[in-house]
C-alpha cells in the first residue's frame, strides 16, 4: 500500500475555522463504511445459486459489470431504482440463461440476501464513533430502501446517525443536489462550510458534494491516481479511515 496523502489534494480549500458552530460529516455508505463488495458477492452467489446457475467468478463479473451500467444510468437520471432492481437480473438471465424464468422473483431473493449483509470496512465504527463526540453524523447512500435500511440496522453504525436519508426515498440520487436538499432539510440547513462529504465515488460524493459547496475528502484504493482537475477534484484524498478524525478536525 503507498502511503497516504494527508493534506489537499488541489491546494483549492481547506477545512474552515469552525467556530462555535456545530460540525457535520455527511458519510456515504457503500464502499466507505459498509463493505458492500462483500455483501454483493455473498448476496450474488447466492442469487445464482437460486437461479440454478453456477456462481462462477466470470458469472459475477458479469453480474457486476451489467449492475454499475444501471447505477451510472440512475446516477444520471435515465432509470429508476424499481427498474433497476429487475433489469439487472432480466437482462443478466437475457445473456446468460438460467433456470428461472421470472426477473422480477429472482431480483427480489437478491434483494433479501443483500440485506442480511452488514459487513464493515475496517475503522469505521472506531471512526464514526470517535467523531461523534465533536460532530454531528449524516448518512446519505444512493441505494434501495428495503436494502440499506436493514442493512445499517444490522451493522454497529446506526445508532451514531442523527440523519439518514437513502436516495430510493427521496427520488433523488447522488450527484443530484435534490438529495443533498433532502439532508440538509433534516440537518436544519447548517451553514455549507461547516459540513463535510466523505465518500469513494469521485462521480457521486464528491461531484455532488463539491457542487453544493460542500468540502470533500475522498477514500481512494490505493495506488488510484487522483482524477483530472475537473468537478470531480476533491479537496482532500485519504486512503485510510483512520485518516478522517485528524483531517477533519484540523491537525493533518
Amino acid at each position: 500500500m503507498t502511503e497516504p496523502s494527508t493534506g489537499p489534494s488541489t491546494g483549492q480549500r481547506g477545512l474552515r475555522p469552525w467556530g462555535g458552530r456545530r460540525r457535520w460529516v455527511l458519510f456515504d455508505l457503500d464502499g466507505t463504511l459498509l463493505d458492500y463488495a462483500a455483501a454483493e458477492t455473498a448476496a450474488v452467489r447466492a442469487t445464482l445459486a437460486d437461479a440454478r446457475l453456477e456462481p462462477t467468478p466470470e458469472l459475477t463479473a458479469a453480474y457486476r459489470e451489467i449492475n454499475a451500467r444501471h447505477w451510472a444510468a440512475l446516477e444520471r437520471g435515465e432509470t429508476t431504482g424499481a427498474r433497476l432492481r429487475v433489469e439487472r437480473w432480466r437482462e443478466l438471465l437475457d445473456v446468460h440463461g438460467g433456470d428461472h424464468s421470472d426477473p422480477d422473483e429472482l431480483a427480489q431473493r437478491y434483494l433479501a440476501h443483500l440485506a442480511a449483509g452488514a459487513q464493515l470496512h475496517d475503522g469505521a465504527y472506531e471512526v464514526v464513533s470517535d467523531l461523534t463526540e465533536d460532530h454531528a453524523i449524516a448518512y446519505v447512500t444512493n441505494g434501495l430502501a428495503d436494502v440499506q435500511r436493514p442493512r445499517l440496522l444490522a451493522s454497529s453504525l446506526a445508532g451514531f446517525a442523527e440523519v439518514v436519508v437513502i436516495s430510493d426515498e427521496v427520488g433523488a440520487a447522488k450527484p443530484d443536489p435534490a438529495i443533498f436538499d433532502a439532508a440538509f432539510d433534516q440537518m436544519g440547513r447548517p451553514e455549507r462550510d461547516a459540513v463535510v462529504m466523505v465518500g469513494d465515488s469521485l462521480s457521486a460524493d464528491i461531484a455532488g458534494g463539491r457542487a453544493y459547496g460542500l468540502t470533500t475528502v475522498w477514500l481512494a484504493d490505493a495506488g488510484r491516481p487522483d482524477p483530472v482537475l475537473d468537478d470531480r477534484m476533491p479537496d482532500h484524498r485519504i486512503a485510510r479511515l483512520s485518516e478522517l478524525p485528524p483531517l477533519v478536525r484540523g491537525r493533518a
